[in-house]
């Protein structure tokens, strides 16, 4: 059943099917009942597979999905998976179509969730957006501000950098995946792992990111989304330790020795910055940036201080962007080597635009808090950022 929707054109034998699964949800006494769980959500590992992921107590589910011009023309959802044995539940679509946007959405008994939608990676390039956020612990009613403005964008995923909660406990993954539903459900999701998630067991459960290594095998990780590399981190030394950061970097050196007209890098902690809190680590700096470096990394994304910060050292682009929700600090006076720019006080998020001849970076503002009061912003860019492809020696 799979194999045969994720071709979005299959005539009849939709048709077909389509038919049976209206007469099946016209039964009567098949009142539906309210949707409780959190999510779902869905990160696709390849260009033909996806997993949806949900949270609730009901054990089991099925994911209704299809291409999401179908449904919006017609409402079906004909491709159906079951699974979701055990809370987080999990759904693993196989047999999708490449570079295909798709809608579905999970059924639990007589609950029927909200229609959320994904994209899967391309094969070859084509043009695409993408999101960048971080650092949305604590202040979950200003996540949920800067998640709804974000839900607007119609981009294809969003890689959050790190810091979803304050501490890795039940009640704080409920207050992310709460604050963060509509843009949850708007568009493929991955992440990278921050301190505050203390390398919990229940990160791994409920984000089955793509394949790479360390703990679960998606502590680090990659995907081509067409000839777009996309490299995620832990820069979480407390928790690698000297054996699990040799570990990490030599599969680095090995992911961004693929061939690639981007590469974008992301993990939690800042190689450099300008808060005073928190300056940079020179010890991954002297470790990661010449690799960078050397293999012609477009831009590199981090989160961890609560401010905005473009920071360029040795030609590579280093954008900071940790005010998804979290209390906002501020930046020193004394900017560090290669500060372009920096701002205080603003929920935002980054648009990265990618096209065939460069790349457009955006730091789009959602609010400015100040003396605890919220005060949304129109959205216009308080920086935009032109990078061009990588070098062809780098690719």
């Amino acid at each position: 059943m799979k194999d045969l929707f994720a071709n979005p054109r299959l005539g009849f034998l939709a048709l077909a099917a389509l038919f049976l699964l209206a007469a099946l949800l016209l039964q009567p006494g098949k009142e539906t009942a309210p949707w409780t769980a959190l999510g779902p959500w869905a990160t696709p590992s390849s260009p033909t597979q996806a997993t949806v992921t949900w949270w609730g107590e009901e054990v089991g589910g099925t994911v209704e999905y299809g291409p999401a011009d179908l449904f919006q023309e017609t409402g079906a959802l004909p491709g159906t998976a079951a699974e979701g044995a055990t809370p987080p539940q999990h759904v693993t679509l196989t047999g999708l179509a490449p570079g295909t946007r798709y809608a579905y959405r999970v059924r639990v008994g007589n609950s029927l969730s909200p229609v959320g939608y994904f994209t899967t990676p391309p094969e070859s390039f084509r043009p695409f957006t993408f999101l960048v956020y971080g650092d949305t612990r604590t202040n979950y009613d200003h996540h949920a501000v800067v998640a709804r403005r974000m839900a607007g964008e119609g981009a294809e995923f969003v890689v959050h950098v790190g810091d979803l909660i304050e501490s890795p406990t039940e009640g704080e993954w409920w207050e992310f995946l709460a604050s963060g539903e509509p843009l949850l459900r708007a568009m493929s999701f991955f992440a990278v792992i921050g301190n505050h998630e203390r390398n919990s067991r229940t990160y791994y459960d409920l984000f089955p990111l793509p394949e790479g290594g360390g703990k679960a095998g998606h502590q680090w990780w990659s995907l081509s989304w067409g000839e777009v590399l996309l490299v995620g981190l832990d820069s979480n030394l407390q928790y690698l330790k000297l054996a699990g950061l040799r570990e990490e970097t030599d599969w680095l050196k090995g992911a961004l020795a693929q061939d690639a007209r981007y590469k974008f890098v992301f993990f939690h902690h800042p190689l450099y910055s300008s808060d005073p809190y928190y300056g940079g680590n020179q010890s991954l700096a002297t470790l990661w940036a010449p690799i960078f470096r050397e293999a012609g990394v477009t831009a590199v994304f981090v989160g961890h201080c609560h401010n905005y910060e473009h920071i360029v050292r040795d030609g590579v682009q280093y954008f900071i962007t940790g005010g998804g929700g979290a209390p906002l600090s501020s930046l020193s006076p004394q900017r560090v080597e290669g500060s372009v720019l920096g701002e205080e006080n603003v929920l935002h998020y980054l648009r990265v635009t990618v096209a065939a001849d460069g790349v457009r970076v955006e730091m789009v503002p959602v609010a400015r808090v100040e003396a605890g009061q919220l005060t949304e912003l129109s959205g216009e860019p308080l920086e935009t950022v032109e990078l061009a492809p990588a070098p062809v020696g780098a690719r």
